[in-house]
């Protein structure tokens, strides 16, 4: 267990496992118990792969939503036995380790439904599957008015089994009217393409379409959901923000370095882009975009230290970034919170992403793997090696 008052660490996130516990819980109790497919793609979005499943499987979640074969290996390899769904289409040469490893793929093709069947009779394993139904995202999946017959060939395929069915969402965070409109006119592709293939003794055990936008803002289609950026606390859009109440998994902190007094006319960091305007008292933090910082903060972006915001001055470099903190009581060594509370204060994922125009995903998913993630169990900090150690008790 680390003693966070007393790290090392010159810049660390903090995962608050008991805060993920709560969202997850949360979730399920709004969609009814239905079962969660976990999505954990992206390093579970920056939060840690396997200290997340391993989280959630103790609250009861079974199923686990990943972007590729190979962060599907990585979680069977550290134990994890749930059902891993590879949810983006994978390649023919990666056929031997879905069914090697007993991933889920997400089938989009006749031709690589093939190809799983036959890997699956050669390794003598049986093959699960999911098929995408592209309803309007205009991505990936057999397109709608095609797909019964696509699936009903799927299920034909000796030692391929259809695991799920399902499809995904473009605007349902959106309450624009048309939009609203669109995403009905999807559910409603969905649900026939649904009640057709059960006519053909087709039954899917997980039908699910509802991503956290879909659980915020429409009715429910299916026995399954797939919530992610809501899971870690976050909402996908301003416009969804009217439904569960999460709260945000991470933080991020870094600390003070240096701090200096320049006199005006002084420039600041690369390209000169920050002269002082006066006698400026300048703190310089160590973290940078190499550790997830958005470039895009230079001049923008704020920090929060001791519960105050300070303005970032001059351009964001790799590994520092300068704040102004003139008139404060700032000291070196100082705790830099990037994201989080602290002291009444707040920063966001959703105020990077105005400052940095782009999304709170983004902002997530782009902190660095140099940035050390330690896990909150009540009072506790631990490294992810060190939670196996951590007792229920512990955590509730």
């Amino acid at each position: 267990m680390k003693d966070c008052s007393g790290l090392e660490l010159e810049t660390y996130c903090i995962v608050d496992l008991d805060a993920f516990r709560r969202n997850l819980i949360a979730i399920r109790r709004w969609v009814d118990n239905r079962e969660v497919i976990l999505a954990v793609k992206a390093n579970a979005y920056g939060h840690g792969v396997v200290p997340i499943c391993r989280e959630a499987s103790k609250v009861g979640i079974k199923h686990f939503g990943v972007a590729t074969v190979a962060e599907g290996v990585a979680i069977r390899r550290a134990g994890i036995n749930g059902e891993i769904i590879v949810l983006t289409p994978a390649t023919l040469g990666q056929v031997e380790a879905i069914v090697e490893y007993y991933l889920h793929p997400n089938i989009v093709s006749e031709i690589f439904a093939h190809a799983l069947s036959a890997e699956g009779e050669c390794q003598g394993k049986p093959v699960a599957c999911h098929i995408e139904i592209d309803t309007g995202m205009g991505r990936t999946g057999f397109w709608f008015s095609d797909a019964v017959g696509d699936i009903l060939q799927i299920s034909r395929l000796p030692g391929l089994s259809i695991a799920g069915i399902f499809s995904h969402f473009p605007v349902a965070d959106s309450q624009r009217k048309s939009d609203i409109d669109f995403t009905q006119k999807q559910l409603n592709r969905f649900s026939n393409i649904v009640a057709q293939i059960e006519q053909l003794g087709i039954k899917p055990a997980l039908i699910h379409f509802s991503n956290s936008a879909g659980i915020l803002s429409h009715p429910v289609f299916g026995n399954g959901v797939r919530p992610g950026l809501l899971a870690y606390g976050l909402y996908p859009s301003a416009e969804a923000k009217n439904s569960i109440e999460v709260t945000p998994v991470m933080s991020m902190i870094s600390r003070v370095v240096q701090l200096n007094e320049y006199s005006p006319g002084t420039s600041i960091s690369y390209g000169r882009t920050y002269t002082t305007r006066s006698r400026e008292k300048i703190a310089v933090i160590r973290a940078g975009y190499g550790d997830g910082l958005r470039r895009a903060l230079s001049n923008r972006g704020f920090v929060l230290i001791r519960g105050k915001r300070y303005p970032v001055v001059g351009r964001v470099c790799m590994d520092m970034t300068m704040a102004d903190v003139t008139g404060s009581h700032v000291e070196l060594d100082d705790a830099v919170y990037l994201l989080g509370s602290d002291d009444g204060g707040s920063i966001t994922a959703e105020d990077h992403a105005i400052w940095a125009g782009t999304l709170n995903y983004e902002i997530l998913t782009g902190i660095s793997e140099r940035v050390k993630r330690l896990y909150k169990v009540g009072d506790g900090f631990y490294e992810a090696s060190e939670l196996s150690q951590v007792s229920q008790s512990d955590s509730e």
